[in-house]
């Protein structure tokens, strides 16, 4: 079923490209990998075969935000694997609180140096030079004990690159977690760290000629929660355009997210888009734009105990598995003058 859909993705893309032959396109994608610093979630086995399966989705976007990557060995490994395609690397958001200790231009927000507090998780690869890289951590997030979000200096990315000598803006970022009692207040928290992401822009005079691209894991549903969708879409002052054919999160044919649902207690069916690829209504728009989600999958399976046995009354794994994280990757075309 993967390499059917491959093929129409890739047919799709020729399609398209002639009946845009006198535009530029650009390419952006975003992924959460999962990779997190704590829990047996098969972090090693996963990432060991993440690098090989990005190199093998059908399309190699221009730009690669990646999420979750908490710890220095997903960092290292997607950074050093993929250096041929990406030799361009923002550091992770978050992980160093001033600029003498890392690369970036800029670092706003409420960064903490505390020992309890993990990197933000988010990073951006790319195929063009980086000419600027920005960091900003939220200074909106939940209280303790309300969600993990409180222990992380999550926040946005924003990069500059010229594709073929024209600006182009970037940001990728991952928005607040819900948990349990706490998710009509973390929606209320993203919608803040969205305003937060906006007013940051600013500072930076983005001529309204030039495109910015959002993207990220926003942690909004896009099929079982419309309203809040719509209070994204306002808040975000962003355009997506998309229809649904299977979510970016779904516990429905990913193991991954489907062991998530179990552990967490909720559907195992569950399906639904959590991430996006969209561009910001307040710069230059695209002539023609659309976003998808890529079904990706590894070319081998592995085992993986927590998958083995009996579910439930209906459900039994035989252990073996081949995706990379709970999220697929969502990946945005667009198409300029």
């Amino acid at each position: 079923m993967y390499n059917l859909s491959k093929y129409l993705l890739l047919a799709a893309i020729v399609l398209f490209s002639f009946s845009s032959h006198a535009k530029t396109s650009l390419t952006v994608m975003s992924y959460n990998i999962m990779q997190l610093p704590f829990q047996d979630w098969d972090q090693t086995a996963r990432l060991q075969n993440t690098a090989n399966t990005i190199r093998q989705l059908p399309v190699n976007p221009d730009v690669l935000i990646i999420n979750e990557a908490f710890t220095d060995d997903a960092y290292q490994t997607l950074t050093h694997s993929l250096a041929d395609i990406y030799p361009y690397a923002t550091p992770i958001v978050g992980q160093h609180c001033s600029t003498d200790r890392s690369n970036w231009q800029t670092i706003q927000g409420r960064c903490s140096n505390s020992p309890f507090i993990i990197r933000g998780g988010t990073f951006i690869l790319s195929r063009y030079p980086i000419l600027e890289q920005h960091a900003y951590v939220f200074t909106h997030y939940s209280k303790l004990f309300e969600a993990a979000d409180y222990f992380s200096n999550k926040g946005a990315v924003l990069i500059k690159i010229a594709q073929n000598g024209k600006p182009r803006y970037i940001v990728g970022t991952h928005l607040q977690a819900s948990y349990k009692k706490y998710v009509e207040k973390a929606h209320t928290i993203r919608m803040q760290q969205f305003s937060e992401i906006n007013s940051w822009l600013k500072q930076f005079k983005i001529s309204p000629t030039h495109p910015v691209v959002l993207a990220g894991d926003f942690n909004v549903e896009y099929k079982n929660t419309p309203k809040k969708h719509l209070e994204m879409i306002d808040h975000c002052q962003c355009t997506i355009n998309y229809s649904f054919n299977g979510g970016s999160f779904s516990a429905a044919t990913n193991w991954v997210a489907k062991a998530g649902a179990y552990y967490d207690g909720y559907d195992l069916n569950y399906d639904d888009t959590l991430d996006y690829v969209a561009y910001h209504q307040h710069y230059q728009q695209p002539i023609q734009y659309y976003m998808e989600i890529i079904k990706a999958k590894a070319d081998t399976k592995w085992y993986w105990h927590y998958l083995a046995g009996k579910w439930n009354d209906q459900l039994y794994h035989d252990g073996y598995y081949s995706d990379i994280s709970d999220h697929y990757p969502t990946i945005g075309y667009f198409y300029f003058d």
